[in-house]
């Protein structure tokens, strides 16, 4: 039987694994056209960022809440400009 911290070791390296993800996927949507950016890509944006943040569970871990928190707020600091 696993314990507590070795369930939330798995937690947080498949957070990791998903962050990684989403930072890439942001990476090649929008680094490409820095400045030129139309309705369609912040729509996109929006959308993954939404669709992430709904279906990413973090809830009563502090330390998942912390990382996801973390990425999301760089990622909302880089395309300030695409996000609502």
């Amino acid at each position: 039987m696993m314990s507590i911290s070795e369930i939330n070791e798995i937690l947080v390296e498949n957070l990791e694994i998903d962050l990684e993800w989403l930072k890439e996927e942001f990476e090649i949507l929008l680094d490409s056209k820095i400045g030129n950016h139309t309705e369609i890509d912040k729509k996109i944006t929006n959308d993954i960022l939404d669709y992430f943040l709904e279906n990413t569970d973090v809830e009563g871990n502090i330390v998942l809440f912390s990382f996801l928190d973390e990425v999301v707020e760089n990622i909302e600091k880089k395309y300030s400009i695409l996000l609502k």
